[in-house]
């Protein structure tokens, strides 16, 4: 979707949810300020205002500021473009894939000179307020994990968006209602703002007993935990770090609360994959705690790091998003190529 008008210009990026009842959502709270009436209309379901905003977050007030615009379009060029189409020849610059180029793509994507690739650069972005969390964790006797999915409200209060979650189960998991594996199972939830929902997963409902679960959320929200029974006696909790003024303000940085629940000391790693910060090694004593701030002023706000254990190879919890302050930024430097 393009939006154009005087209060969205300046060729910014929005990553809230919006879907076709949003265009209705904005004339509902458009009309209802300018006639003071209360204007709702009736065939949008609860679902989907929880989900899929309004589209108000894309428009920013005008104060004057000199915004560049883009060139026009040359027209009498473009027009004469679309007429000698018509006596352009059939395509014939596609190939035949190999097996080797196949396997290639299959392989990595990326360093494939057969793919797409994504524009360089980075845009502004839109202020959204999404405070979203999901942790994870076995139960207590390690029959299950259990994940916390929660649409926090205590930073944006009653502006704040609700959120969808899907979870992926990327391995072999146990078919509904059968005794036989099937790839990539899939779950979905909804919260409303301010509400949270947890749900598990049996361990000897994945084929090797091994639990990996991916989730993922607006926003560029992203979650994947794994292990097994044999998990380290530690729990790794996710938080945006709070303002030293303010506990509803945000730095812009994350923090790590890490908890050692075992009788002897632990090696805990916190790994960057994508903003160049490097790797955090932390000994952590019997019963104790530390937290770990990821300082993310250089990448506009965006974070993709793991948490592992030494010693503990098939355990590992990683975390990817953006950090919403109610401020706009930059969309994700390391999806543009761009270096920090």
């Amino acid at each position: 979707m393009i939006i154009a008008s005087p209060w969205s210009k300046g060729g910014y990026v929005n990553s809230e949810v919006f879907d076709h009842t949003s265009t209705l959502q904005f004339l509902e709270e458009f009309l209802s300020k300018k006639t003071g009436k209360k204007i709702v209309e009736p065939n949008i379901s609860d679902w989907r205002r929880t989900i899929c905003g309004n589209l108000t977050s894309v428009f920013r007030p005008y104060n004057g500021e000199i915004i560049a615009s883009p060139e026009f379009v040359k027209k009498d060029e473009f027009v004469e473009g679309i007429h000698k189409a018509q006596f352009k020849k059939l395509p014939t610059d596609y190939k035949l894939l190999s097996p080797e180029e196949i396997a290639q793509i299959n392989r990595d994507p990326h360093a494939s000179p057969l793919t797409p690739k994504q524009e360089k650069g980075i845009r502004p972005a839109c202020a959204l307020p999404y405070e979203l969390y999901a942790d994870a964790k076995l139960n207590a006797d390690k029959t299950a994990v259990e994940i916390r999915f929660k649409a926090g409200n205590k930073v944006f209060g009653d502006k704040a968006l609700g959120a969808p979650f899907n979870v992926y189960a990327p391995g072999s998991y146990l078919k509904r209602n059968e005794t036989i594996f099937e790839p990539v199972r899939t779950w979905s939830y909804g919260l409303t703002a301010g509400d949270g929902i947890a749900d598990s997963w049996p361990l000897n409902e994945f084929e090797d007993k091994s639990y990996h679960l991916r989730v993922y959320g607006p926003n560029g929200f992203y979650r994947e935990f794994k292990g097994n029974a044999q998990n380290p006696h530690i729990t790794a909790d996710f938080d945006y770090q709070r303002s030293l003024t303010s506990s509803s303000k945000l730095t812009g940085n994350v923090e790590i609360l890490l908890a050692n629940l075992s009788a002897k000391p632990v090696e805990i790693e916190v790994i960057d994959h994508a903003y160049k910060s490097g790797t955090r090694k932390k000994i952590i004593p019997a019963s104790g705690k530390t937290t770990v701030v990821l300082s993310l002023e250089k990448s506009f706000g965006w974070y993709d790091f793991s948490v592992k254990v030494a010693g503990h190879d098939h355990f590992e919890q990683r975390y990817a998003g953006r950090v919403e302050t109610g401020k706009t930024r930059f969309s994700d430097p390391f999806m543009g190529k761009v270096e920090v």
